[in-house]
């Protein structure tokens, strides 16, 4: 079993308790895990009360509405940026850094639903932007999006560690993120500058070989710097700002590779920092029903990656090494 107390991202919101409360699978309550006990360390208003209130039922789901794509554009071959306008509601719950949706094209089935980590929110606008990086059936079928496009949301567990992020205020910051994971990461950085954090901002392209986010970039006071992370001389600019920096949080977009490599030079450099990373848990429901995103840790425990929040060191000992 775990050694540690397990959050979850839902908790306290609008969206508990979930289906989980009704099987008896919750995450936090102990009661809700069928035991006779309580034993959990939540400090909101008690998830079984609220259970018991509602004649033991869950409460309303996250409801899939049909939104207007204001603007669509690709990118080289492979990266679709899409523009959507959506409710006042929605586009506050979505600044959260970690926020993400399901979207999928109207005329496709429900089973075409993908994740996608929300970019930017423009709120005054109620607009958000993605960015997709189309690889497979459901992605490619996003380019036949004409005006329209169902998405479902919002959804908060996109990254792990998230606590540490929303603790910040005028602390230097180093961010670090490659390939797709650029576009969450700009979520992040416009939430760490709201709170007067210094951020540091290291780029790597990736596989696809471009920056695509370098037109958001311009209106950010950052300090951007490009690296290549699959190379010694990116990892020792890494570890060399880590050395000569004062982070109090290094935030890592990425494969679980880039997060392994960056946590080692953080071991590496002696620093006590923080460290934040992106959730790379296959999502499907967002829901913890289906098991998709089901992990086994070393220590024998299984957790439901879309709703859980973890510390990152905690996944890293148990996954990465």
């Amino acid at each position: 079993m775990v050694n540690h107390r397990l959050e979850c991202i839902d908790a306290g919101s609008e969206y508990c308790p979930c289906y989980l409360a009704e099987t008896d699978d919750c995450i936090i309550c102990s009661h809700l895990q069928g035991k006779e006990f309580c034993d959990c360390n939540w400090n909101g208003v008690c998830v079984y009360q609220d259970f018991y209130w509602l004649n033991e039922k869950k409460k309303d789901i996250r409801k899939t509405i049909e939104a207007q794509i204001v603007d669509k554009k690709i990118i080289g071959s492979d990266i679709l940026i899409l523009k959507i306008k959506v409710t006042k509601t929605l586009a506050r719950q979505l600044m959260q850094p970690g926020s993400y949706i399901f979207i999928r094209d109207p005329n496709q089935p429900f089973f075409f639903d993908v994740p996608m980590s929300i970019m930017r929110v423009d709120r005054q606008k109620t607009e958000i932007d993605v960015a997709i990086q189309l690889l497979g059936a459901k992605t490619k079928k996003l380019l036949d999006c004409g005006e329209k496009v169902l998405l479902k949301g919002p959804y908060w567990n996109g990254l792990l560690g998230l606590k540490h992020l929303k603790r910040l205020k005028e602390k230097n910051i180093l961010v670090i993120a490659r390939g797709i994971a650029l576009a969450p990461a700009l979520l992040v950085i416009e939430y760490l500058l709201s709170h007067k954090n210094k951020v540091t901002f290291m780029m790597d392209p990736g596989k696809m070989g471009k920056i695509f986010i370098e037109d958001y970039l311009h209106d950010l006071d950052i300090e951007v710097l490009r690296v290549n992370l699959r190379a010694e001389e990116g990892l020792a600019m890494v570890k060399n700002l880590l050395v000569y920096g004062a982070y109090s949080v290094v935030y890592s977009g990425g494969s679980d590779k880039v997060h392994s490599r960056i946590w080692n030079q953080i071991k590496d450099s002696g620093k006590d920092v923080q460290f934040v990373i992106t959730n790379n848990g296959k999502l499907c429901c967002g829901e913890g029903v289906c098991g998709s995103c089901s992990l086994k840790l070393k220590d024998g425990s299984t957790i439901k990656m879309c709703k859980t929040q973890l510390e990152a060191e905690t996944l890293i000992g148990g996954r990465y090494e």
